[in-house]
């Protein structure tokens, strides 16, 4: 007998959950166009609008997708650097005198310390990079 994992059987909701949603958004989006199509007058989509707004939807789409592999790639650097400072964690409690057990702790700290310091620099440049990148978007659709 078979048994599923409750990971599994909770995707499979949220998966046959979304596609429920995705599927009422389609019929909803269709009446309310066969509905708008009745009344006499009722405002079309302008081409120029319509052609603006998917332009943001692609830019958008793009901005985010390199903004989340450059947070990736930061999030690679962080956890070698975490497993850089584990080994020398290690290291530290071979020191053979107490004189080599200070240089190493030493070591070991200013190297953590370098590392929360970058960490903390890449985290506020990628902010940074994100607001002046959605304010440009939001400037561009605006004109």
């Amino acid at each position: 007998m078979a048994t599923t994992m409750p990971t599994d059987v909770f995707e499979d909701v949220f998966k046959n959950f979304r596609k429920a949603a995705e599927s009422n958004l389609k019929m909803q989006q269709e009446m309310f166009r066969q509905w708008g199509a009745l009344w006499p007058g009722f405002p079309t989509p302008q081409a120029a609008w319509v052609e603006k707004v998917r332009d943001f939807q692609h830019q958008w789409v793009t901005t985010v997708s390199e903004l989340a592999h450059k947070h990736r790639d930061s999030l690679d650097k962080q956890y070698q650097a975490a497993q850089e400072s584990l080994e020398e964690a290690l290291r530290v409690s071979e020191a053979s005198n107490p004189e080599e057990f200070r240089q190493r702790t030493e070591k070991m700290f200013r190297k953590t310390f370098d590392c929360v310091r970058e960490i903390s620099e890449t985290q506020m440049n990628e902010f940074q990079e994100a607001v002046n990148r959605w304010s440009e978007l939001t400037t561009k659709v605006g004109k």
